[in-house]
């Protein structure tokens, strides 16, 4: 995988927030550790973590570049586009980046492999999650737009890239598309088969989330 991959990752005492209902807080740091060391072996050696939390440095180290929170920036705009300015002037970063969320259960090196392969000069090839966010952004090259995560994201990004003059391909792919954020996430990754067999299903079966998600209904 010759394109890099950055990978945001937020402290892990703020991890999915909005499985709350669901996880207890040790839960949720757990189940965000799974679904990043998922990520990193599906982005391989191309990986580089950003982040302010040392224990997420501890669990990259070894396995990605890990690079530290601009001081001064804030919320994940800012410090993406901190973090990707240093990586062009450094020269780490040239034609192309590929931004990646963390907490993707499905995610594999063919899924990105095939999303890279969508990409051309003077584009972004896009992954939206299932509310309308961006789970991962393929840009040719970075920097020619305003980042926009956040609610409603991927059409802010299509958008965007659009008025840059940039072409917009959009990548559909599952196990790129799953991200875990909410309750109704973990329902969709324990339907298939799939999602019950790698790391973040087997884990959530194991403290019984089923039981859980039966009680709530």
């Amino acid at each position: 995988m010759s394109v890099p991959v950055l990978i945001p990752v937020n402290r892990l005492d703020r991890a999915k927030g909005r499985l709350a209902a669901l996880l207890s807080a040790e839960e949720r740091t757990t189940l965000a550790r799974i679904t990043l060391e998922t990520v990193l072996h599906a982005a391989g050696p191309a990986s580089i973590v950003l982040t302010a939390d040392p224990r997420v440095r501890e669990a990259a180290a070894g396995k990605a570049r890990v690079i530290a929170e601009a001081p001064g920036a804030s919320g994940l705009n800012e410090l993406l586009e901190a973090a990707i300015a240093t990586l062009v002037k450094e020269g780490a970063v040239r034609d192309a980046l590929l931004i990646l969320h963390a907490d993707l259960p499905l995610a594999t090196g063919e899924a990105i492999e095939y999303l890279l392969s969508m990409g051309a000069a003077n584009s972004i090839t896009a992954v939206e999650s299932r509310d309308g966010g961006t789970n991962a952004m393929l840009m040719q090259p970075p920097a020619k737009f305003p980042l926009a995560y956040g609610a409603a994201s991927f059409a802010r990004h299509c958008a965007a890239a659009r008025q840059a003059g940039m072409h917009v391909s959009v990548n559909a792919n599952r196990e790129l598309r799953l991200d875990l954020d909410t309750p109704e996430d973990v329902v969709e990754l324990l339907r298939a088969p799939r999602g019950r067999q790698g790391a973040s299903g087997r884990y959530l079966q194991s403290i019984g989330v089923e039981a859980r998600l039966s009680a709530s209904a």
